[in-house]
């Protein structure tokens, strides 16, 4: 189950449209009565339907958007005019919020919580062992990794993992178990590669997905291209890291072999 809908009644639909889309969202649907928009970030999306019957109250309910660059956002809405109810404020609950309303009088919540959203240090413990991964927790745990692994920090990469964790690059070579056997082995590996990144991809349960990019060696027309499964616990340690993809040729070399085989008319 997901929620990744939101309907608001609104006055008029033409002065709604402008608003959210000057707000952020993405229009994707419009009629006389009605208009969708879907979030730029993950997708939700969000409607706007004409209340038909008189006048109404606006709805009692706060809507709202996380902002990755809140701030940001908030002062190039008011460059835009807009006007908010409450300024940015530091909330006691680790949220950062500002509020404002539609022509309609709906209110509007621009914020941003990070992880406290999904797991606050007064989350139930019962629930914890469920639905705890979060996209800004593997952001911050990739940063963390190739940051020890830039600085050859023994401690802090294995403090990533359980101590059983497991590795498994191939399906046709044994998997590694145990952080200390795991830094051995990117020690090994580690030395041939230069310019390692890694971008997330997605979450999907406890497991976050990521793309590795590096070159291999000193020659940058072979490339490291692979996607990483990082299968993670309630602690937010790593407990299974598999591994698709390796070394390949550059496109730019790839090109390069074909147009010397192409002949010159």
């Amino acid at each position: 189950m997901a929620l990744n809908q939101v309907t608001v009644s609104v006055h008029q639909v033409p002065e709604a449209v402008t608003f959210y889309k000057n707000l952020g969202l993405h229009l994707i649907v419009q009629s006389p009565h009605y208009a969708r928009f879907v979030c730029p970030d993950g997708l939700s999306t969000f409607s706007v339907h004409l209340h038909q019957e008189g006048t109404f109250q606006p709805s009692t309910t706060t809507v709202y958007f996380e902002c990755a660059q809140l701030d940001q956002q908030v002062l190039s809405l008011k460059e835009k005019g807009y006007v908010f109810e409450q300024e940015l404020k530091d909330q006691s609950w680790g949220w950062r919020e500002a509020y404002l309303r539609d022509p309609s009088g709906n209110l509007i919540c621009l914020y941003y919580a990070g992880e406290t959203r999904v797991n606050p240090a007064w989350r139930l413990p019962e629930s914890k062992h469920q639905h705890f991964l979060t996209e800004s927790r593997v952001i911050h745990w990739l940063d963390a990794m190739q940051t020890a692994l830039g600085e050859n920090n023994a401690v802090a990469l294995q403090s990533l993992f359980t101590a059983d964790v497991r590795l498994l690059e191939s399906p046709f070579a044994a998997p590694i178990f145990g952080s200390a056997k795991i830094k051995q082995h990117w020690d090994k590996v580690m030395g041939l590669y230069a310019n390692v990144s890694y971008n997330l991809v997605g979450v999907q349960g406890n497991v976050g997905y990521a793309q590795l990019e590096g070159t291999w060696g000193i020659s940058d027309s072979v490339v490291y291209s692979a996607m990483l499964a990082l299968r993670f616990n309630p602690a937010g340690l790593c407990i299974e890291v598999v591994v698709w993809g390796g070394p390949t040729i550059s496109r730019g070399a790839m090109l390069k072999n074909v147009s010397r085989q192409v002949p010159e008319n």
